[in-house]
């Protein structure tokens, strides 16, 4: 689990200084969950919606079952959650 907030600390670091750069037709890709940041299910809607992403972005189906090693059976409502937001928004 360290390793997966240190994984997406990062992400949210490079995403934020790409915002610095000025885009006048820039829109977010990526959907607001609502979660509580730093939130086990925040964390795992991001994992989802970087999965999500991937396979839009490399043109698969949405079938986020395909990483359910990646994710506790806890929380697949918010995996699946992030995933679908994101295939979507990328598609």
């Amino acid at each position: 689990m360290k390793t997966r907030i240190v994984l997406i600390s990062a992400i949210l670091a490079a995403a934020s200084l790409a915002g610095c750069v000025e885009d006048a037709g820039y829109t977010n890709p990526t959907p607001s969950s609502g979660l509580t940041p730093g939130s086990n299910e925040q964390a795992y809607f991001d994992d989802g919606c970087v999965a999500g992403t991937s396979d839009a972005k490399a043109s698969m189906s949405s079938v986020y079952e395909r990483y359910s090693d990646q994710y506790d059976t806890r929380f697949e409502p918010y995996f699946r959650q992030g995933y679908e937001a994101c295939w979507a928004a990328n598609r």
